[in-house]
C-alpha cells in the first residue's frame, strides 16, 4: 500500500507556487558605533525572505513534500516553489512568465509584488496569495479585495495590519527610552499605510510628550542623503512607519542607527535580528506560514474569494546585542513583554 502510494505521489505532477518578492535586499553591514565600522569586502544580500522560509516550512508540516530527489521515497503532495526576486519591473516579467507557464499559485510579497502579479494574470485564472499588505481592501486600501471577510475574485492571504501596532511602537519605545523626547519616523511621501500610521504615531507621541521629526524619502539615494543629518542631538530614536521603500533599503536605516546611536524601533521581527534595538509587528515567518494554509485550502478545493483574509499576530522582539551597542539597559518590565529576546 504505501509503495503504491509513492508511485502515485510520484506520478503526480508537483503542485508549482510561483513567489514575487522585490530584492534581493542588501544586509546591514556589522557595526557598533562609528569607530569600528568597517564595509563588508562584497555586498551580502538575502538568500531567502522570510516569509518563505515560514511559508516551506508549513507546506512541510501540512505533508507537502518539495520536488527533490532526495525527498523522492517521503509520502506527501510534491510542491515546488519558484522564488523571483528583483526590482519592479524584473517582478513584472517574472509575473509574466507564471501567467504564460501557467503556475498554480502565486505568491506576491508586498503590494507591489501583489499589484504585479494581479496586472500581469489577468483573465488567466491563477490564485494569488498575498503577504506584507497593510490595507487590501477596496474601500479603505490597495483595491486587492471586496473585504477581508469575503475577498472574492482571485486575491486572498494575510494582513500586516501594520498601522495598528503604530501607537504600541511608540509606547514601547518610550518604556526602553524614558528620556525619549524627539522621535524621527521615516516614510515615502503619499503612501496611505504610512500617512495612516504617522497619525497614529503623533497621538501617541503627544500622549507622551514627544516631538516627531517625519522624515520622507523618494529614493534610495535620497533616503542615503536625509540620513546624513541623524544625530543624537538632533533625535533620541528612529522608527519605521509601514512602507516598502524605506523596508527595503533597512540596510541603510540600520547601519545609520548603529553608527548614530540613534536607537530603531522596526516594523518587523527579522529586522530586530538585523539590528534595530526592537521591532514590534507581524512576524514574517509567522505569515508565511499562514500563506501555506491558504495553498493547502485552494488545493482542496476552496475557491481563493471565499477564504476570509486574517491578519497574522503581532510579535514584540528586543535585541540585546543592539542595546549594548547603544549604551541601553533595558527595563525587566520590557523583557517580560518580549516574545523573543536576542542575546
Amino acid at each position: 500500500m504505501a509503495a503504491a502510494q509513492l508511485s502515485a505521489y510520484a506520478q503526480q505532477k508537483p503542485l508549482e507556487i510561483g513567489v514575487l518578492a522585490l530584492g534581493p535586499r542588501k544586509l546591514p553591514a556589522s557595526r557598533c558605533g562609528p569607530e569600528s565600522y568597517q564595509l563588508a569586502s562584497a555586498p551580502q544580500h538575502e538568500t531567502m525572505p522570510q516569509y518563505v522560509v515560514g511559508l516551506k516550512d508549513q507546506l512541510e508540516s501540512l505533508k507537502y513534500v518539495e520536488a527533490r530527489k532526495e525527498d523522492a521515497a517521503r509520502p506527501g503532495r510534491r510542491f515546488v516553489l519558484d522564488v523571483k526576486m528583483g526590482t519592479l519591473p524584473d517582478l513584472r516579467r517574472y509575473a509574466r512568465e507564471f501567467a504564460s507557464r501557467p503556475v498554480d499559485i502565486i505568491v506576491g510579497i508586498a503590494t507591489a509584488a501583489v499589484q504585479v502579479a494581479k496586472e500581469e494574470t489577468k483573465d488567466r485564472g491563477i490564485p494569488i496569495l498575498m503577504t506584507g499588505v497593510s490595507d487590501p481592501t477596496k474601500a479603505t486600501g490597495d483595491g486587492f479585495v471586496d473585504s477581508l471577510a469575503r475577498p472574492g475574485g482571485l486575491i486572498t492571504g494575510v494582513s500586516h495590519q501594520q498601522v495598528q501596532g503604530s501607537g504600541k511602537r511608540v509606547e514601547l519605545l518610550k518604556e526602553m527610552l524614558p528620556q525619549l523626547q524627539r522621535l524621527i519616523t521615516l516614510r515615502r511621501p503619499g503612501y496611505v499605510p504610512s500617512e495612516k500610521s504617522l497619525i497614529e504615531t503623533r497621538l501617541a507621541a503627544e500622549r507622551l510628550k514627544i516631538e516627531v521629526l517625519d522624515w520622507t524619502a523618494t529614493s534610495r539615494e535620497n533616503l542615503q542623503t536625509i540620513l546624513k543629518d541623524v544625530r543624537r542631538d538632533l533625535a533620541q530614536a528612529m522608527i519605521l512607519l509601514p512602507d516598502s521603500l524605506i523596508i527595503s533599503n533597512l540596510d541603510l536605516v540600520i547601519e545609520t542607527s548603529l553608527e548614530t546611536n540613534v536607537p530603531l524601533m522596526a516594523l518587523q521581527d527579522y529586522m530586530a535580528l538585523q539590528g534595530a534595538l526592537a521591532a514590534y509587528g507581524p512576524s514574517a515567518y509567522q505569515a508565511g506560514g499562514l500563506v501555506a494554509t491558504y495553498v493547502d485550502k485552494i488545493v482542496k478545493g476552496t475557491p481563493p474569494g471565499e477564504i476570509p483574509i486574517y491578519p497574522s499576530d503581532p510579535t514584540f522582539v528586543v535585541n540585546l546585542k543592539t542595546a549594548a551597542c547603544h549604551g541601553i539597559s533595558l527595563p525587566i518590565e520590557i523583557l517580560r513583554q518580549a516574545n523573543r529576546v536576542i542575546q
